[in-house]
């Protein structure tokens, strides 16, 4: 079976999501897109996670057939093939360092093509979010599409031409129950490519195009909340700034601080008790880690809930529910704002969202 689509209708510096039913769906568009991008002149990388291994379909091997002169673009430093396991074992972890090495390299191969006066364009088909999906780590899929997102954002702000193409399997995402998985997912692209339409006279795939808007109600619908977020572990910041982004929430209303003594010294300059209505003055929701390095968020909880008791305290720790309960029932906090770690991070952002 043929396939007949090419990159006319993907504009550089996009993020797409390619929806695939099946091996043959998957081999095909990275082998098309590939060959249509070595035949533009641009600089090509199959970054996949079974790239090596010898029992999946979708490793190098079996695909080097159907890219066009394979041998003589690898040879040329016009294809380059990335093993993505490592990627997707630090996407498992939140860990971002390997993704950032390579958008570093992206960066630094672009610059060296224009000095040496060659196409002005990189095109990745990377698949580490697809395995993701694959595998339901539905929360991890998210953040790592949010930082593709997010960099070919930047890549767009600073006319640097890397298109990132992200497949995904459209046979668990296209599960009804899935629906709010794939809209937030969908949001993060900025085009979706559906295999889904099959036209039997034509016989090829008719590859529908859907142009998502960046600006969709639910990404950027106003929230009333200020939030002031206290965790002490880098990544984990990294991460709340990630989920609170995506959901909607303005960068401006959302505060992250590192240790207890900063927390209350803000707390303090900011609320005041006489003027505790106004949105403009205070934080609506505190998350507190129990963990900080100068004081114990117990203790900072304590504080800011004696002098502002109408502030809602979030509280995430290592601690079991059952061995703090006397502590949090002390402070007035309820077990259903405690958050154990390790926890669910759109769990979390569905207490944030509650009316209360």
């Amino acid at each position: 079976m043929s396939s007949t689509f090419n990159l006319t209708n993907i504009p550089f510096n996009d993020h797409v999501m390619v929806l695939y039913n099946n091996d043959d769906d998957y081999n095909n568009a990275a082998t098309n897109l590939i060959n249509d991008g070595l035949k533009n002149g641009f600089h090509c990388i199959y970054a996949s996670v079974s790239a090596h291994d010898s029992k999946s379909s979708s490793n190098i091997s079996n695909l080097s057939s159907n890219i066009d002169n394979y041998k003589e673009n690898i040879e040329r430093d016009e294809l380059r093939i990335v093993d993505f396991k490592p990627y997707y074992e630090s996407a498992l972890n939140l860990d971002f360092r390997p993704f950032k090495k390579l958008k570093k390299e992206l960066e630094e191969t672009l610059n060296q093509r224009k000095s040496e006066g060659k196409k002005d364009g990189i095109l990745v088909f990377a698949d580490a979010a697809c395995f993701l999906s694959h595998n339901k780590q539905f929360e991890e899929c998210e953040i790592l599409e949010w930082w593709w997102n997010e960099t070919t954002t930047e890549w767009r702000q600073n006319n640097q031409n890397i298109t990132v193409i992200c497949p995904h399997p459209g046979q668990i995402l296209n599960d009804p129950l899935l629906s709010e998985t794939i809209r937030r997912i969908g949001s993060m692209h900025t085009i979706t490519i559906d295999f889904n339409c099959y036209i039997d006279n034509k016989k090829h795939y008719d590859y529908n195009l859907q142009k998502i808007s960046k600006s969709q109600e639910y990404k950027n619908k106003k929230k009333n909340k200020k939030i002031l977020i206290v965790e002490p572990e880098p990544d984990i910041q990294y991460i709340y700034s990630l989920f609170t982004r995506q959901h909607g929430f303005k960068e401006s209303d959302v505060n992250i601080l590192e240790n207890g003594n900063q927390c209350l010294e803000i707390v303090f300059s900011k609320t005041t008790a006489v003027d505790h209505n106004n949105d403009d003055n205070e934080y609506d929701i505190i998350i507190l880690d129990s963990h900080l390095p100068d004081i114990s968020g117990f203790e900072v909880a304590r504080k800011i809930r004696d002098r502002f008791p109408h502030i809602r305290i979030i509280l995430t720790t290592t601690y079991s529910l059952d061995n703090i309960c006397d502590i949090i029932d002390s402070i007035g906090i309820k077990n259903q704002d405690v958050f154990v770690k390790p926890f669910n991070f759109d769990k979390l952002i569905a207490v944030i969202e509650e009316e209360r």
